[in-house]
């Protein structure tokens, strides 16, 4: 998975700017859990990007996401993204079923 990753963003489909879902921990009442978010990369480095939420307060912390914990690059996963590219292989998604009459 990672391969494709770094397929997309050698040809800049994953770039600043892009919008990508991760598990990110945020603090309850002191306690800490892990909650999905939508966050918009702002620096992009080998092995991991640098990424803020979109539509938080002003000083909303920023986060350092590896590129293994993304789960998804503008709204699809990573395999299928690569695949409408031609840089991966063809999902399930993509194979259309027979249909007999």
């Amino acid at each position: 998975m990672i391969d494709l990753l770094y397929k997309l963003k050698e040809k800049e489909i994953f770039h600043v700017g892009s919008m990508i879902d991760t598990a990110v921990e945020k603090h309850c009442l002191t306690n800490p859990i892990s909650i999905r978010a939508t966050l918009r990369v702002r620096e992009m480095h080998d092995t991991y990007c640098i990424a803020d939420e979109e539509y938080a307060h002003a000083e909303s912390p920023v986060h350092k996401i590896d590129f293994l914990d993304i789960i998804t690059i503008d709204g699809m996963k990573i395999g299928d993204l690569a695949a409408v590219y031609g840089l991966g292989p063809k999902t399930s998604r993509f194979k259309q079923s027979k249909r007999h009459k």
